[in-house]
């Protein structure tokens, strides 16, 4: 598979060297409010999992430990193991749940302590995850919110179907503007796929959510051949005042 770096596109959103209108910044400005509506419901939505779902079937667990000090027959005690773990199994898919919603460190620490909690969370004893961060400076909120959710439905598509012996997740700085790319060596897929149109959900919300910051996606694969998702979005514009616009 040909491996080539993501040109940017050239739509009205310039990088952060060059000075923006104010119908540029104003679209900036949508984009981080639009951007930090979506994360506020997905914090909450998470939030009400942990302190809801999570804790009533952790009330439910306990529950259970205590009907089992009243139980004696194996076939009854059998029965009841099964439903502990069923309810572990459940706490514990809950949980991976309010990761995936609220990523620990996203909006404190930044992309990168986001990213490689995110990558260490998928690793396995049949997966080598590798994280590589070459970025000098983090990118802005919204821009980490949305590379952040480019990443997680890569890798989301990397566990469920690529049947992968390796990934590798990078960050990176390139052409004024910030870079996620991740590499596996799956089974990869036949390229018109992943091509603009297609009825394939999760490439469709991986451009959209690229194109939503001004910026681009690249997806290259092959059957055999492994696959490699690029995102690229701007830096942050400066906008100029509307007295140098006049």
């Amino acid at each position: 598979m040909q491996d080539r770096s993501l040109s940017p596109p050239s739509p009205a959103c310039p990088a952060d060297t060059v000075a923006v209108a104010p119908a540029d910044a104003q679209r900036f400005e949508l984009l981080a409010e639009f951007v930090a509506a979506g994360e506020l419901e997905r914090r909450r939505l998470a939030e009400g999992i942990h302190d809801d779902s999570i804790q009533a079937m952790a009330a439910l667990g306990m529950r259970l430990q205590m009907l089992r000090r009243t139980l004696r027959e194996s076939e009854q005690l059998a029965v009841l193991s099964d439903a502990e773990q069923a309810v572990q199994l459940s706490i514990a898919r809950l949980r991976h749940l309010v990761f995936e919603l609220h990523p620990p460190g996203l909006e404190q620490e930044g992309l990168s302590v986001a990213l490689a909690l995110a990558v260490d969370a998928q690793r396995s004893a049949d997966v080598d995850y590798r994280f590589v961060d070459e970025l000098r400076a983090q990118p802005t909120t919204e821009a980490s919110a949305i590379l952040f959710r480019i990443a997680q439905e890569a890798l989301e598509n990397v566990r469920q179907h690529a049947g992968a012996s390796s990934v590798t997740v990078t960050l990176l700085e390139r052409d004024s503007g910030s870079a996620i790319v991740i590499t596996d060596d799956g089974c990869g897929f036949e390229p018109g796929l992943a091509a603009p149109g297609t009825p394939c959900a999760g490439f469709a919300a991986m451009r959209t959510r690229a194109e939503l910051g001004c910026g681009a996606l690249r997806i290259e694969s092959a059957p055999g051949g492994g696959t490699t998702v690029e995102a690229w979005l701007p830096h942050a514009s400066r906008p100029v005042p509307d007295s140098e616009t006049a």
